[in-house]
């Protein structure tokens, strides 16, 4: 695909590498790398040498530039059915500050405008996992050192149901009722409740209580062309799940069947367990529930 018809957003350039840059471009990769290899003991500048160059095209790799000078690299190869994010680096002393996730948008981009799915692999002990799993890479496997993730496209009825819960916290109601059928039939099954119309869900929405926030968690297209979101809903001291069923017509909200859930601790006779494989988590370190 033509990388240059996506535009960039603010904050940093790219320029096409050259087959002389290779030396500097594994320099940073070992800059970048050197601590997560180190607590795995993989360590190793032959081995880096090694799968750096295999396979390395100048054509696909761009260097990541801010205010002039190089600052983290990438390479991007397109096949017939995926893209796939082969190497993605930023040097240490401009991680932390926002760029990564700025490229990460570009290269998500991408994969929207082709309609193809975006791959990577990530080191198994690297921060970058986090990283991944908060732009919605989901991981599909993995090897003795690296795990795979896989980003697929959002068809147009996703984008709708994100921009919905977009809507919804930040309180746009007039934006959120815009996605919804006059006629919509919304279900919350749980509280045993049926809304007939657009305008009364949208009423109870805008009434609830103060305080809260929504963070998404899954928004996937299933087969039968519905779309599947699981949102967390942060409502101090409690928190909530809503796990929602949406029917669409061409971007607009037909129905809505949605199941809550409250967070709760697990109940005693489970929590005495003393048995391997079983672990309590904080549900709230989530590190894919995003900010909408």
């Amino acid at each position: 695909m033509n990388l240059d018809a996506v535009p960039l957003p603010q904050g940093f350039a790219l320029e096409t590498a050259q087959a002389g840059d290779f030396e500097e471009l594994l320099a940073l990769r070992l800059r970048a790398m050197r601590d997560s290899l180190e607590r795995l003991g993989r360590f190793d500048v032959q081995r880096a040498r090694e799968r750096l160059a295999e396979g390395f095209d100048p054509r696909a790799t761009r260097h990541i530039v801010v205010d002039g000078c190089r600052v983290g690299f990438l390479v991007l190869e397109a096949s017939p059915h995926h893209l796939w994010l082969k190497h993605f680096y930023i040097e240490p002393s401009h991680q932390g500050r926002g760029l990564g996730s700025r490229v990460m948008g570009w290269l998500i981009a991408c994969a929207q405008a082709s309609q193809m799915p975006l791959e990577l692999t990530a080191l198994k002990s690297s921060d970058a996992n986090r990283f991944y799993l908060r732009h919605g890479f989901r991981a599909i496997g993995q090897g003795e050192w690296d795990i795979e993730y896989l980003r697929l496209p959002a068809w147009s009825d996703q984008r709708a149901v994100r921009a919905l819960w977009a809507a919804f916290e930040a309180r746009q109601w007039k934006r959120a009722r815009a996605l919804l059928r006059d006629d919509l039939q919304a279900t919350w099954w749980t509280s045993a409740e049926r809304f007939t119309n657009a305008d009364v869900f949208i009423r109870a929405q805008a009434e609830y209580p103060e305080g809260w926030s929504i963070r998404l968690i899954e928004c996937e297209r299933l087969e039968d062309g519905r779309v599947l979101s699981i949102v967390r809903v942060d409502h101090p001291p409690q928190h909530y799940y809503a796990t929602s069923v949406f029917r669409l017509d061409h971007g607009t909200v037909v129905s809505i069947d949605e199941y809550w859930a409250t967070m709760e601790p697990p109940p005693d006779w489970r929590d005495g367990l003393d048995v391997d494989g079983r672990q309590r988590l904080d549900p709230t370190h989530d590190t894919r529930a995003v900010p909408q």
